[in-house]
């Protein structure tokens, strides 16, 4: 199968199964995509990469299995950052790296059939991309959204002294179902790991009543949270007994389970501030939604702007000197794409 039949009689016939949106043109199958833009519209554009070995298994039976929810997730964690800034998702560009072991009818319509599943989900068009041989398997998808004229866009670096710090869903699941895919708890949260959940109709809520920063999770609260510290030149104050867990993730120790919340990564939950007088929306998807902090003031002896959030456990600062609930001072950093 070469690239032309590739896109024929994959792609373009699992699309054909979906109506085109008035305002996209012309979509795959030609140089490339067209679409109109509303006056007043602004394009807000992401792209991401995952590639074997390093954000899914490198393991071919494991890849195999997986397309679907490959073809799926690749959707999902760049519509994510489009949510993350209140955005409206509007379309994606898919470039696939694709060894030859996988271009296969089977595994690309199973691939495609994921990918389209998640477009669907999230009212996003494929209207282009392109593909090429590799060893391993490579996917980065480009996505854009929209944002109307009089709609704010949520930036990290809005963050205001006393704003409370919230966060959306749950923590922690995908990094243990990662770490135990075997587990009870791991296979219970298997799906949280391979299919998850972009909050965008959270994020477009957020929008109209006034989030002072937004940032989607994915390489980890603690990190994450710092991005907003840092582009705020603010702190924060996280208490952990306030993260928010599901019931399998309740019943793991507490000091794994809070490593998987607080540096774990893969969850694309939203963590946001609000001001303390503004309540957090109920979106049309019941997305729950929990307080775990509050903004504070850097203080005189902060030389560097935007330090890492304070941790508190039962009222308690958590540092490398009193480390509880923690045996020793954890390593905190989250996800590093570029270690190694």
């Amino acid at each position: 199968m070469n690239e032309f039949e590739l896109i024929k009689r994959i792609f373009s016939q699992v699309q054909a199964r979906y109506r085109l949106p008035d305002d996209v043109e012309k979509g795959i199958g030609d140089d490339a995509s067209v679409m109109a833009l509303s006056a007043g519209a602004r394009l807000v554009s992401c792209i991401d990469t995952l590639v074997q070995g390093r954000h899914f298994s490198a393991d071919w039976d494991e890849i195999n299995k997986l397309a679907f929810q490959i073809g799926y997730k690749a959707v999902a964690v760049n519509v994510s950052d489009i949510a993350a800034m209140g955005a409206t998702p509007h379309s994606i560009l898919l470039a696939l790296a694709l060894p030859e072991r996988l271009a296969t009818e089977t595994w690309l319509t199973n691939f495609a059939k994921g990918l389209f599943h998640a477009c669907q989900l999230f009212d996003v068009t494929l209207i282009g991309g392109d593909t090429t041989r590799s060893e391993n398997l490579v996917l980065s998808v480009s996505a854009q959204g929209l944002l109307a004229a009089s709609t704010p866009a949520v930036y990290r670096s809005g963050a205001q002294v006393g704003d409370k710090v919230y966060v959306s869903g749950t923590l922690g699941d995908a990094a243990y179902a990662l770490q135990h895919p075997n587990s009870s708890q791991g296979l219970e949260l298997a799906h949280r790991l391979h299919m998850p959940t972009p909050r965008i109709t959270l994020g477009a809520a957020l929008t109209q009543i006034g989030a002072t920063a937004m940032i989607d999770i994915s390489d980890g609260l603690y990190q994450d949270l710092g991005h907003i510290c840092e582009q705020s030149a603010v702190g924060m104050r996280i208490d952990l007994e306030q993260l928010p867990t599901s019931q399998p993730l309740a019943s793991v120790d507490l000091s794994e389970r809070l490593l998987c919340q607080l540096a774990g990564g893969d969850d694309y939950e939203l963590a946001f501030t609000l001001p303390a007088n503004i309540e957090p929306p109920i979106d049309s998807s019941n997305t729950p939604v929990t307080c775990i902090g509050e903004v504070i003031a850097l203080s005189e002896a902060d030389t560097v702007k935007g330090l890492p959030p304070k941790l508190f456990y039962q009222g308690q600062p958590v540092t490398p000197t009193h480390p509880n609930p923690f045996a020793t001072w954890p390593t905190l950093t989250g996800y590093q794409h570029f270690a190694g």
